[in-house]
This record gives C-alpha cells, sequence and structure tokens, in this order.
C-alpha cells in the first residue's frame, strides 16, 4: 500500500462535523458509533466566516475549459457536505452525470477538486509530471503520521546524493520488494511465521475441538502479527501487545487526524498515534537485527539529514502501517468470500493440495501462485470489490486532459472503485461479487466478461504504483491457502451476508457493514 490511497492535504481540510466527532472521539466512542457517525454540520467559526464566504464566490464559477462542475453543491460548502458523509456515493452520483465518465469538477468549501472518472482519464493523470504525488506524500507524513514539520523538510533534502527521501521512497520500495531475491527474502521470513503461528493456533483449536470467532478481529489478528514479525521481528508486539488493536484505532482515525484540527481536539487520535511512534522509537534504539533491513536502511537515510529520534519512529510507523493497512481488511474479504460460497471449498482444497507437505506447511509457493486459479480469482476478485482507494494528486501547472484545462493549485482525484465498477469493463454483473469471475470464458455476447486482472486498480497506478502489491499477494494467498489446508471454516448460522460499508472513509479497503462470526475445527 501506498500513500497514493490517502486524502490530499486540501481535501482533508474541509471534512466534516468537526464538533459531534471530536467530542465523540475523546469521549471514546466505538467503532460501529465512528462508522455511522453523523457527518455533515461543518463548523464554521466565526473568524473563518468571511474567508469561507470569499472562497464560496471563488468555487462557484468555473474557468475556460475547466470540467463542468457537477450540480448540487451549497452556498458556502460547495459539495462538502456529501463529501463528508459519502465521498464514494458523490463519485458515482459523477460519473452518472457525466457524459462518458469525462472529467467533473467539485467545489470544497471554495477548493476545486477534478474528478477523473474513465481509465483514459486516470491513466493521463498519472502520466502528467505536472500533476504530483509528493505534496500529498508530504503532508500526510505530518498530518496523519505524526512526523515534525522540520522532519518533512529534512525528508526532502540530499545530504547523501540519493534525492530527497520523499521523492525516492516509490523507487527504493520497488527495488527492495521486487520479484526475485528481494521479494524472496521478505516472503520468506512471512512464511516462517506463518508456519510457526498457525501450527501454535492449530494445537490450541485441535485442544478445544472447535473455536467462534469474529472474522475480522481473528484475520486481523492472525495475519497482522505474522506479517508484523516478519518486518519488525518479535519485539515489536512483545513491546507492546496492543499496536495491531491500535493500528485499527488510527484506520479509523486517519480521515479526522487529516482534518488538520489542533492536537487537543483530537486528544485521544493522537495519543494513540504517539503511542505507537513511542514504540517504534523504542525498537530503533536497540538496533534490532530482526527489523526488516530496508526499514533500518530509511533510518540511516534519515539519520544523514539530521533526523529526531520521533521522525525516524514516526516514519517506521508509517512504512510499517503500509504492510498492514490494506492486506488485513482484504484478507477478511478473501476469507469471507470463501466461507460464503462454501460450494466452491473442494474445488479450493483440490487446487491448494500440492503446495503442502503431510504436516500442512507450504512448500511450493510457486504453485499457490501460478496453478491455483479459482483462489487467484476469488483474491483478485475481493480486490475489485472492496477498494475504496482514491488516488490523488495536486497540479502544479496548468495541464491538459482530454480537452479539458487544469488549474494549478486545484487537486486531481481518481476513485479506483469507478473503474472498477465499470459495467463497459466488467459486464453486466459488476456490482456483484463473482468469485469465478477471472476464469469463466469471455463471452460479451451472454453478459459474461473476463477482462483479465491487469484491469483491476486497487494498487493504484503510475509513479505510485503499489510497490508492496507482490508481496501483499503472496502473504494473502499463503495465508489463505494454509487456513483453509488446516480448518474448517463455517459461517456461523443466522447471519445476514455482510456488504463493503462504501460510505465509510478508508486508507484503501472498505470494512464490512456489520460483524462476521465464523466457526473454526481442525479439517483433519
Amino acid at each position: 500500500m501506498s500513500l497514493d490511497t490517502t486524502l490530499s492535504p486540501n481535501v482533508g481540510s474541509w471534512l466534516q462535523n468537526a464538533t459531534s466527532i471530536v467530542m465523540k472521539l475523546n469521549d471514546g466512542e466505538d467503532f460501529t458509533t465512528l462508522l455511522t457517525a453523523t457527518n455533515g454540520f461543518i463548523l464554521l467559526g466565526t473568524v473563518l466566516a468571511g474567508y469561507v464566504i470569499r472562497l464560496s464566490v471563488k468555487g462557484s464559477q468555473t474557468r475556460p475549459g475547466e470540467p463542468p462542475l457537477l450540480p448540487g453543491a451549497v452556498p458556502l460548502l460547495g459539495h462538502a457536505l456529501k463529501f463528508g458523509s459519502d465521498s464514494n456515493g458523490l463519485y458515482e452520483n459523477a460519473r452518472d452525470w457525466s457524459p462518458n465518465a469525462e472529467p467533473v469538477s467539485l467545489s470544497l468549501m471554495g477548493k476545486r477538486v477534478y474528478l477523473l472518472l474513465n481509465a483514459r482519464d486516470v491513466n493521463a493523470g498519472w502520466r502528467a509530471k505536472s500533476l504530483s504525488f509528493d505534496p500529498v506524500c508530504e503532508w500526510g507524513l505530518s498530518t496523519m503520521f505524526g512526523m515534525s514539520v522540520e522532519g518533512v523538510k529534512q525528508m526532502g533534502t540530499d545530504p547523501d546524493g540519493l534525492g530527497g527521501m520523499t521523492e525516492n521512497q516509490h523507487a527504493f520500495w520497488r527495488d527492495a520488494l521486487a520479484p526475485g531475491d528481494a521479494l524472496n527474502l521478505i516472503t520468506q521470513r512471512f512464511m516462517n511465521q506463518l508456519d510457526s503461528d498457525l501450527a501454535d493456533y492449530e494445537r490450541s483449536v485441535r485442544a478445544a475441538g472447535s473455536v467462534t470467532a469474529e472474522l475480522r478481529d481473528w484475520t486481523r489478528t492472525r495475519l497482522g502479527i505474522q506479517s508484523t514479525n516478519a518486518f519488525a521481528g518479535k519485539a515489536l508486539l512483545e513491546k507492546d501487545p496492543k499496536m495491531l488493536h491500535k493500528l485499527a484505532i488510527w484506520d479509523l482515525d486517519f480521515y479526522l487526524l487529516s482534518i488538520g484540527l489542533p492536537k487537543w481536539m483530537l486528544s485521544r487520535a493522537n495519543k494513540n498515534l504517539e503511542s505507537m511512534i513511542q514504540t517504534w522509537i523504542d525498537i530503533n534504539r536497540t538496533g534490532s537485527s530482526e527489523v526488516y533491513h530496508p526499514m533500518m536502511r530509511r533510518l540511516e537515510m534519515m539519520e544523514v539529514r539530521g533526523a529526531s529520534e520521533w521522525d525516524k519512529g514516526s516514519a517506521n510507523f508509517c512504512l510499517w502501517m503500509a504492510t498492514q493497512a490494506n492486506a488485513l481488511p482484504i484478507e477478511f474479504w478473501f476469507v469471507y468470500q470463501i466461507a460464503l460460497n462454501k460450494s466452491l471449498q473442494p474445488t479450493l482444497l483440490a487446487e491448494i493440495g500440492p503446495a503442502f507437505d503431510e504436516n500442512n506447511k507450504i512448500v511450493n509457493l510457486n504453485h499457490l501462485l501460478h496453478n491455483a486459479p479459482l483462489l487467484n480469482s476469488i483474491y483478485w476478485e475481493s480486490l475489485r470489490y472492496t477498494s475504496g482507494a482514491v488516488s490523488v494528486r495536486e497540479v502544479l501547472e496548468d495541464t491538459v486532459i482530454n480537452g479539458y484545462t487544469f488549474y494549478a493549485g486545484s487537486m486531481v482525484m481518481s476513485p479506483m472503485r469507478i473503474l472498477n465498477f465499470s459495467k463497459d469493463t466488467f459486464g453486466p454483473d459488476a456490482n456483484d461479487f463473482v468469485p469465478d469471475r477471472f476464469v469463466r470464458p469471455h463471452n460479451p455476447e451472454k453478459g459474461q466478461y473476463n477482462p483479465g486482472i491487469k484491469v483491476v486498480k486497487s494498487f493504484g497506478g503510475g509513479v505510485t504504483l503499489c510497490p508492496g502489491r507482490h508481496f501483499a499477494g503472496n502473504e494473502i494467498l499463503a495465508f489463505t491457502a494454509s487456513i483453509l489446508q488446516r480448518f474448517k471454516i463455517e459461517l456461523v448460522e443466522g447471519q445476514k451476508i455482510a456488504y463493503p460499508l462504501t460510505s465509510a472513509p478508508v486508507v484503501g479497503t472498505f470494512p464490512a457493514d456489520r460483524e462476521v462470526f465464523v466457526r473454526l475445527s481442525p479439517r483433519n
């Protein structure tokens, strides 16, 4: 996962319901309340009123050649109310309103935002050097990951001739996680943790006979432990066993942190973030040999730039978050669909069997990657169906895309879900979860489309194409196959079907709209 899926520095400052949500957060509202909190009343302080009025006049006007403004903007706020309460719904409204899904303008508290809604325009945006991700990255490091303003500036310096760290981050991680020796190294670290953790867990399930668990929490815990230990060694979770729980809270808090309010107004969210940064500071101080080497290499680069311990802790928290933020919720959806479509399990078991030895240990990961077509189809369909990723760029200079002028100082947003649900690409069943979508015959005459996995845009694209996508596929396929090989996974009876909660603000993957309980029992 990359920062490409987060909000922009300018968009983030217009979001929602500052007073009531802040009070709820400081009172410790639970997960369900946070996801369903009423958005829409934005606090306009007296001091800001004149400024907002001036911006609202500017925001209601379009400039020559600019994409047309989506109807429905209200005085002062523009489209901010809808954006704050259901941004995905706003993107869908724009797609349905625009002929041929051409670019559309939004006005958010006077700021112009351009939406790219078809694959051709999105690709053009990714290619345009005048649309930059770097300002978004720099803003996110400070606003959502707790790095100091000075630390962000230091990241942009080049004392070692390697370029600014914000500029070279994707190239660095692309190489550190590239297929070949680099990918094999981190994958083997993960596989060691996978085998050890699941062997211990299987013994506990056998002793109990069966275990009932809430699936989101279960997948987050099991895969989170294994992946965290692979990147950070066991010291991180030994230092703070609640780190994964705190990360789940941060995942809910990130859009509130992006508002940019004073820390005292988001005291609980900031205390949670600061606690995780402090744990990483403690790990960094030990110089643990268990921490994945490229993470330590980034710390060395920060030291050359004079970074503080706090900023180095913030940087490693950011990197660790990137390994978890999308993999864990995708794993939930992957396992849920397998449990929901239980008639597919015999085929899946036959596919994955040759990858395991007699002790249920994976001895041939390549078999899972290349010779388990239904397993891979469900994985890619899970990515397509649940992604809420939005690619964000800032317009550095006036730019023309598809005949429209994008003016400097504005933002560009490309919601991947719009592409992933295109009926032109995926057919009339694009709104449905189809487990065999990527293995079925391509027969448009019968309304059956199989466009291939390359058109799934959940990992972003362009220079910010997620550098960890290969490892994510390795760990998720290995984990899913392993638990399917070891356990019978059954949905507890009487539950309604879970769907993505598309109104929820997310880093990249939508959560379920309800809890899901499963029963696990030993398969043999």
